[in-house]
This record gives C-alpha cells, sequence and structure tokens, in this order.
C-alpha cells in the first residue's frame, strides 16, 4: 500500500458511509408504518430532513471553509454560484421528468417523478461530502494538526447519511419497492461518496477549491426540490398544518444528528 495507504482509508471510509445511507430503511421494516397511505407525511419529513441537511451540512461547511480567506466575499459568492447553479440544475431535470410518460418503467421504479428527483439530488449532495473525506484523510498526512480529521469527517457523514437515506427510501416504498430495493437506491445515492474520496485524497490541490461551489451546487439541487417539489406534493395528501409539523419534526431530527456530532 505504501505511501498512499490513505486513498485506500478514504474509498473504505465513504464506502462504510455508504452502506450507513441504506440503513435508514430500517424503520420501514416496521409493519404499522404503511408509507403507502402517509405519502404525503413522508414527502414533507423527507423534506425537513434534506432542507436541513442542506443548510447545516452543506452551506454552513461550505461558508466556514472560507473564513480563513482576507476576502470574505469570495467564498460567498462561491457558494451563491454552486446554489443557484443546483437549483438550475435540478428545474431543468424536473421540466425533463415532467415530459416523460407517466407510465415510463424506469421512472416509476425509482418512485415516480418526484422519487427519481430525490434520488438525481441526493447522488449529487453526495459528492462533495465524499471529496471532504478525501481531502480529510489526505490532510492528515500533510499536516500533522489534522491528526485523525478524516476518520472524523467519515464518521460525522455516516451518522447524518443515515436519516438522509431514510428521504431517499420514502418514496420508493410508497411505490411499492421491496424493502431491500430501498437499502440499495439509499445505498447507491451516497456511493459518490467513495468514489469522489480517492481522486479527492490524491489531488488535494484541485479538489480543495472546489469543495466550496460543489457544497452550494448541492444544497441548491436539494432546496429546489423541497420548496418546489415535495412540499406540494405533500400538500396533494394532507393539511398544511400536518405537512408543516412534519417537515419541522424531519427538520428537528437533522438538527439533533448535528448537535450529538
Amino acid at each position: 500500500m505504501g505511501d498512499l495507504y490513505f486513498v485506500w482509508y478514504s474509498f473504505v471510509a465513504g464506502l462504510l458511509a455508504s452502506v450507513a445511507c441504506g440503513f435508514g430503511a430500517i424503520p420501514l421494516f416496521f409493519k404499522k408504518l404503511d408509507v403507502k397511505e402517509n405519502i404525503g407525511i413522508g414527502y414533507s419529513f423527507a423534506g425537513g430532513l434534506m432542507f436541513a441537511a442542506s443548510v447545516y451540512n452543506l452551506l454552513l461547511p461550505a461558508l466556514s471553509l472560507g473564513e480563513a480567506n482576507a476576502l470574505k466575499l469570495i467564498p460567498v459568492v462561491k457558494t451563491l454560484i454552486g446554489l443557484l447553479l443546483g437549483a438550475v440544475f435540478t428545474a431543468f431535470v424536473q421540466k425533463w421528468l415532467k415530459s416523460k410518460d407517466e407510465s415510463d418503467s424506469l421512472i416509476n421504479s425509482l418512485g415516480g417523478k418526484t422519487g427519481a428527483l430525490i434520488l438525481i439530488a441526493m447522488t449529487f449532495h453526495s459528492i462533495p461530502e465524499g471529496v471532504a473525506v478525501g481531502v480529510g484523510f489526505a490532510s492528515e498526512v500533510h499536516n500533522a494538526a489534522y491528526h485523525d480529521l478524516g476518520y472524523y469527517i467519515a464518521l460525522a457523514i455516516s451518522i447524518h447519511n443515515i436519516p438522509e437515506g431514510l428521504a431517499v427510501a420514502l418514496p420508493l416504498r410508497a411505490s411499492g419497492a421491496s424493502i431491500f430495493k430501498c437499502f440499495f437506491f439509499a445505498f447507491l445515492t451516497s456511493l459518490p461518496q467513495a468514489i469522489a474520496a480517492v481522486p479527492a485524497s490524491l489531488l488535494v490541490w484541485l479538489f480543495e477549491p472546489l469543495m466550496i461551489p460543489f457544497f452550494g451546487f448541492a444544497a441548491g439541487a436539494m432546496i429546489y426540490l423541497v420548496v418546489v417539489e415535495l412540499i406540494p406534493e405533500g400538500l396533494e395528501h394532507n393539511s398544511r398544518e400536518t405537512i408543516a409539523s412534519m417537515f419541522m419534526f424531519g427538520f428537528s431530527l437533522m438538527i439533533l444528528v448535528q448537535v450529538i456530532l
């Protein structure tokens, strides 16, 4: 393995984080949790999880990465550019999905158009987190002050991946997917973490400056999805009070995870 052991560690840590995302499907084993009958509640709960993840796992870290920059406006601008590009990207994907036939077998297998949007947004959201893992492990090698940084980043991402996996699994389960399929797709959306960690650990000089716009892009994609798709979809099935309550419950749960970490 030689001097590149940290590349292997980065990949394994990213892979374990992906498995943790799959564990988000575990609550679906409870038979009393009738997701199909409560899909509106599921969408709003997932929306709360994703919105909180966008703010606390993506936007705030992006802004904090630029704190050492003398020109503090630059990281803010990078974050906002990424945020807007992420929203525009999701809008184009949403428009493309709406042009597809309702009976499209591929889209139906992904939990419908909303489920497909969630899968796409969460997949892109995983890339900057994988970059963070790779950069963290590489930083340990190049700077003794960052001892165990990669492990801490990987652990934090693994833990918050669990509720994010649930956000992916809910629409799939509502469409009739098996629990194994829910686990597999939740794992799959997080797999880019393991893949992105490898080049990021080898090319820190290239990936580290890109982390800020990457985080912004992922946040923009997820926030747009929550506001334009998940909440309106939830309101078609349940009252405003119920949707607001479940959104806040999901949001609070993700905040609690952050506090524990």
